[in-house]
């Protein structure tokens, strides 16, 4: 029986963890077929976080014992900003019944500004489970 994960993004700048307000967060997850499909777009608020999103997940049972198939499902994360660099996080994996969050340091464009249209990825490897 298939079960659900949530996704939460939180946008914030420096260590200091100043939240990015109005940032764009986009999520988006690819098909068995290998099609993107778009699952959300947000706008982050005050403090920088989206709503929580429910992301269909594997069965629970799934992650407790070791199978052949993966435990969690994958989605690609994008936080982007007019004031700040772009950063597109792909891989991550939401797991059943749990809420996982994302994080996104944004670096102001104005503290290097010879990089108005840098995008900075990740990717995130499997866990070994």
């Amino acid at each position: 029986m298939p079960s659900q994960g949530f996704l939460v993004a939180r946008v914030f700048t420096s260590d200091a963890n100043i939240p990015v307000e109005d940032a764009t967060v986009t999520v988006t997850q690819k098909s068995p077929e290998g099609l993107t499909e778009l699952l959300a777009v947000w706008i982050t608020d005050e403090s920088g976080k989206t709503q929580p999103l429910t992301v269909p997940t594997p069965a629970l049972e799934e992650s407790l014992a070791p199978s052949r198939g993966q435990p969690f499902s994958l989605v690609d994360v994008t936080a982007e900003h007019p004031l700040y660099e772009r950063i597109i996080v792909n891989d991550v994996q939401i797991f059943p019944d749990t809420v996982s969050t994302q994080n996104f340091q944004l670096i102001p464009l104005d503290e290097a500004p010879e990089i108005w249209n840098q995008t900075e990825i990740f990717d995130i490897p499997p866990q070994n489970l």
